[in-house]
């Protein structure tokens, strides 16, 4: 045979010695492994329709950036100078919680949500801790401003102020 000649293709129709040596036919070895995978299919398909408990998200807190400085109920009331923190929860969508984040806070936090248009104000008061009530902002991208408040006249130095999303 010279070397420009081709030389026919020859296939090797015995089975592969790692499965004869195995003792295994090679169409029991793919049904078994079909089974296998069709067991493990169905145990998905089980767990997902049956509605297998997820993990809730837990609450969201996030620090306004800019803390809120000035003098409560004119000069002689104390003291605020802090950042607020605000909570979200996807358990309660639209839902926002504000809360003094270093100590006691007089402030008022003026929110607008961007997405919807609604406006709005919360008063957060002296106390440990220094919470508000939950306010609805409805879900979308908010942005406050956060005054000093109280009565006979408060002075805001620096206004706080920060956004946050509302599920």
């Amino acid at each position: 045979m010279g070397p420009n000649r081709i030389r026919p293709l020859v296939f090797d129709t015995r089975p592969h010695k790692s499965l004869a040596a195995a003792g295994t036919p090679t169409s029991a070895r793919r049904l078994r492994s079909r089974a296998a995978g069709g067991v493990a299919l169905a145990a998905f398909a089980i767990i997902l329709v049956s509605g297998a408990s997820h993990a809730a998200a837990a609450p969201t807190d996030t620090v306004l950036p800019v803390p809120v400085a000035g003098l409560a109920t004119g000069l002689a009331g104390p003291l605020v100078a802090q950042h607020v923190t605000v909570t979200t929860d996807t358990e309660q969508p639209g839902i926002t919680r504000f809360s003094g984040t270093e100590r006691t806070c007089a402030c008022m936090i003026h929110w607008h949500n961007l997405t919807t248009g609604a406006t709005g104000t919360s008063n957060l008061w002296f106390g440990l801790p220094a919470t508000s009530g939950p306010a609805i902002t409805g879900s979308g991208n908010l942005v406050a401003t956060v005054t000093t408040s109280g009565a006979g006249g408060s002075i805001t130095a620096l206004p706080g102020a920060g956004l946050w999303i509302v599920p």
